[in-house]
């Protein structure tokens, strides 16, 4: 769990490759990856520390995986609390138990092409923390991906989640979700 301490740690979170510059005059171009500058600017500015500290009530939590004293993982996650998604995901899947949302996850470029070890690492870390925090009560996980980033949805994928494509979002995101269970 990340503390205040961690702020300078995460300041220094690069998960995306900076934007590119226009040649002629070197101001930057809008970022040709969004969804990863946003997750970056995210766990930088500090927003990642204020919402899980602030978001007591609903358990939140920002998990730190650290690689050799570097950032190597940010992960977000908290009990779902919004009923416009929630009163839907039960109807469609008949889950009556807890739900966690799936905030923001994030691989430093550092560990990134390493044929996926840190990342799925640090998943499972994020889902056997969740797991833990419901009690060991079988828990729907649920997260948005930018439709527009296929590597995370593979990554998923990979992971047991699968894609809802039943309720109502009105944005790019698409829903996925997976059921932690006692094996």
């Amino acid at each position: 769990m990340a503390t205040k301490a961690d702020r300078t740690l995460m300041q220094g979170f690069t998960c995306t490759e900076p934007a590119r510059r226009n040649p002629r005059n070197g101001r930057s171009l809008p970022h040709h990856k969004e969804w990863e500058f946003e997750v970056q600017k995210w766990f930088r500015s500090g927003d990642a520390m204020a919402d899980a500290n602030g978001d007591a009530v609903h358990d939140g939590r920002l998990l730190l995986g650290l690689v050799g004293g570097g950032l190597a993982a940010c992960a977000s996650h908290s009990r779902l609390n919004h009923p416009g998604v929630e009163t839907p995901l039960r109807k469609l899947l008949a889950f009556p138990g807890p739900i966690r949302n799936f905030k923001a996850f994030g691989i430093d470029c550092k560990h990134r092409g390493q044929g996926g070890a840190i990342a799925d690492d640090a998943m499972e870390y994020v889902l056997a923390d969740m797991f833990a925090r419901e009690r060991y009560a079988p828990t729907l996980v649920i997260a948005r991906v930018d439709r527009r980033n296929a590597a995370s949805e593979a990554f998923l994928g990979r992971h047991e989640f699968a894609l809802i494509d039943d309720l109502p979002e009105p944005d790019e995101y698409r829903n996925w979700f997976t059921v932690l269970e006692a094996e």
